[in-house]
């Protein structure tokens, strides 16, 4: 089976441990172009992990057709994050789009 196909009704399990998502962009965070060096990394950290997280569950869908749906979890998702939705998209984005990069076995 292709890892884009995905059987309706079913949500994918994501076997990767959500410490190797922090690990990895502990490791890149600052070098991407919407970092702030005001924040720190426990700011971004649950903006990766939520697109991270969505895209194991949606991998059927574009990144443009659930930003809004991404926009309302982050507000309840957040945490502590000082990051507003604009501030957190980008990173959202970023652990949606490097999601397939993350080692699974750290």
């Amino acid at each position: 089976m292709s890892p884009d196909y995905q059987i309706p009704g079913r949500v994918p399990e994501d076997s990767t441990p959500r410490q190797a998502v922090s690990d990895y962009w502990r490791d890149r965070y600052t070098a991407e172009p919407y970092y702030d060096e005001s924040l720190y990394f426990d700011d971004y950290e649950p903006a990766y992990q939520l697109g991270h997280s969505a895209r194991a569950q949606d991998i059927i869908r574009a990144y443009e057709e659930v930003e809004r749906e991404l926009e309302g979890r982050w507000a309840q998702e957040r945490g502590k994050s000082r990051l507003e939705w604009a501030q957190a998209r980008n990173a959202v984005r970023r652990g949606w789009e490097e999601s397939e990069r993350v080692p699974r076995n750290r």
